[in-house]
């Protein structure tokens, strides 16, 4: 509009500007976190935070008026609250913050029935060291839950597996058990066998990105289909089943001696669904939750750090009331169970539609269910044992996801019982709206906060501000998941409609202006 450009850099000092006038000063918001923090636990019953702090050195001398910003852990009471009729699972992860400040947010998350994610508690630290992973697992063990038999859901970063390991932290057996995301061991193995001999290797099997599939989708997709064929592979669909998984798992291992030595080191347990014998994951096998939450507050991570924090609790607010008046209005229309079971469950029962049941016992509880042969999809015509008695199918979806699935559906058919008695209460609406039933309160106007009765000032640490020149890059490390797929409307002219180039170099463009 001004015919003027101007460098990246003053465009970012001009929104940081921006921010401060929205949100007030970044060192002021150090200031003032001590006061809000402890307004809000006035407002919010069981809530709970805690702030490190260190002395603040000026000169050669330890200032008495000023303490140096450290750590700061805080959780809401109603999530606390809400975490008794969710899921037993928990991922956690760490991202890094863009303001004016280096740092890292850490978040704990869960899901509740009805597969919406809830946010448990929240940590500014100053990295992902393995003193800070310990102090915020430490602070979720003691202010968030004493639930037994969590299941903890991470990447395979070193500080998280040694924070883990401490027995004094609560996350081992039988208090949690400590699983890993199967998408960051996909990008482990792409980082270990990067090299061209592998690639090559790779190659034979039609399809460079056929490894990185398998591994990161292997507990799901225990395929029927050719493992050669990328294709057939995708619309194979997957099982649990851990018969399957071990044929498939072998022919996976026989890439090469040094692929089976590396994925041998790593115990299924901790990151196939074929081995979780319990359903401990309930079908998550990846941090997707957290990754949720990240992007969720993304732009927070932009601001101040009491903007942060009041944007946790602003967010998880409208959360609670959201999803509080849709289990209402599903109770109020007679349905027990939550939508999103009941989509899966309509799904199951047409599938049953079509299986064979054969008795094997006089009491009737133990049956073989032969699923229906598809010519068209060359799929089905399997066989799996059920036992309603041990609530047990060989298939390992009822195991994994705690509803039953169309095997399940169909044994319970022939001898007309409610299948429905078969399904974690987790996923009823009575539940939900528990877990969404605690009360909000607003906070009010930021004067009415009652300032802190410390002798000293909160500020933050000097070495971690961003005063570099030139242009602001970013830190964090991209692979092979963060890659996307080509978008063919990224490629597409806009003269001609062709996909490939854009209207700058256009044939039609050049054939314009010769005429």
């Amino acid at each position: 509009m001004f015919n003027y450009n101007i460098s990246y850099r003053k465009a970012w000092k001009a929104k940081q500007k921006a921010i401060t006038i929205e949100y007030g000063d970044w060192d002021e918001s150090y200031a003032v976190l001590p006061s809000w923090l402890k307004h809000m636990q006035n407002h919010s019953p069981g809530s709970y935070y805690q702030i490190c702090d260190d002395d603040f050195v000026v000169g050669n001398t330890v200032s008495r008026e000023h303490r140096q910003f450290h750590r700061v852990f805080w959780t809401f009471g109603q999530c606390k609250e809400a975490f008794k009729y969710c899921k037993p699972i928990i991922q956690v992860d760490g991202t890094f913050m863009y303001g004016k400040y280096r740092g890292t947010l850490l978040i704990a998350t869960t899901q509740d029935g009805n597969s919406h994610v809830l946010p448990l508690a929240f940590a500014v630290v100053e990295g992902e060291t393995l003193t800070a992973w310990s102090w915020f697992l430490a602070h979720l063990r003691e202010h968030v839950t004493d639930k037994d038999g969590i299941c903890l859901i991470s990447d395979r970063h070193a500080s998280i597996k040694s924070a883990v390991a401490n027995e004094a932290l609560g996350w081992q057996p039988p208090h949690a058990y400590h699983v890993y995301c199967v998408r960051h061991i996909a990008s482990n193995f792409n980082h270990k066998f990067k090299n061209g001999k592998q690639k090559e290797m790779l190659k034979k099997l039609g399809n460079i990105s056929y490894l990185t599939y398998i591994i990161s989708y292997i507990t799901y997709v225990i395929f029927y289909a050719n493992l050669t064929n990328v294709d057939n592979l995708l619309c194979a669909g997957y099982t649990p089943c851990k018969h399957i998984f071990d044929r498939n798992f072998d022919k996976f291992c026989e890439l090469s001696p040094p692929v089976k030595a590396w994925i041998g080191k790593i115990s299924k347990e901790k990151w196939t669904m074929a081995y979780d014998k319990e359903g401990r994951r309930y079908g998550h096998m990846t941090t997707n939750l957290s990754e949720c939450v990240n992007k969720v507050f993304k732009g927070c991570r932009n601001v101040p750090i009491t903007a942060l924090v009041k944007s946790t609790y602003s967010r998880c607010r409208k959360y609670f009331v959201d999803r509080g008046r849709q289990a209402q209005r599903e109770i109020r229309d007679g349905q027990i169970y939550c939508s999103h079971v009941m989509k899966k469950l309509r799904e199951n029962q047409e599938k049953a539609c079509s299986h064979i049941v054969r008795t094997y016992d006089i009491q009737r509880t133990i049956f073989e269910v032969e699923e229906a042969f598809d010519p068209m999809t060359q799929r089905g015509g399997h066989k799996w044992a059920v036992n309603l008695n041990e609530r047990y199918c060989q298939c390992g979806q009822f195991t994994t996801y705690h509803y039953p699935c169309s095997h399940i559906i169909a044994a319970c058919g022939t001898v007309s019982i409610n299948f429905y008695q078969y399904i974690d209460v987790v996923y009823t609406n009575d539940y939900i709206l528990r877990a969404y039933s605690a009360q909000w309160w607003p906070l009010g106007n930021d004067d009415a906060i009652v300032p802190s009765d410390e002798p000293w000032t909160l500020v933050p640490d000097p070495s971690f501000i961003r005063d570099k020149k030139g242009r602001p890059r970013s830190t964090r490390l991209r692979n092979e998941m963060d890659w996307r797929e080509p978008s063919q409307s990224r490629y597409k002219c806009g003269r001609c409609g062709t996909v490939g180039h854009n209207w700058r170099n256009c044939p039609l463009q050049s054939q314009q202006g010769s005429c």
